[in-house]
């Protein structure tokens, strides 16, 4: 029977700490009802029925606002240098697309140059008829 009144002492005040750490740290504008001192000293002078209270009335819910996303450099198109001022954002899938384009037109234009100077190539190995 005492290690059960032991380990009820030790949870209160447990809880007692928490609750107060939380109030002491809690931003000011999710404190509801009393000031932060107030809740602090009622937290104190009623271990547990302070916390429960703080918990229940004192508290004030987070506001759902849209949390910070973390954006890395890639995934910023002035850090790429992308277009200014076109107003149209493109995708990974648009510069991608781009892109092979961009790498096929030069194989193509590699293919045609190089077609050209074989055929001048075996136009001057021909001998001339005069």
């Amino acid at each position: 029977m005492v290690r059960l009144w032991l380990i009820v002492a030790v949870a209160a005040v447990a809880f007692t700490v928490y609750a107060v750490i939380d109030c002491a740290t809690m931003p000011r504008q999710r404190v509801r009802s009393l000031r932060r001192g107030w809740w602090i000293l009622l937290v104190l002078v009623l271990p547990v029925l302070g916390g429960l209270l703080w918990f229940v009335l004192g508290r004030a819910p987070a506001t759902p606002g849209p949390a910070p996303r973390y954006r890395g450099p890639e995934d910023d198109p002035d850090f790429l240098g992308g277009p200014r001022g076109t107003g149209t954002l493109r995708t990974g899938t648009d510069q991608d697309d781009a892109t092979l384009r961009d790498l096929e037109d030069q194989f193509r234009d590699d293919q045609l140059r190089d077609e050209r100077r074989d055929r001048d190539e075996r136009d001057d190995d021909r001998p001339a008829d005069r």
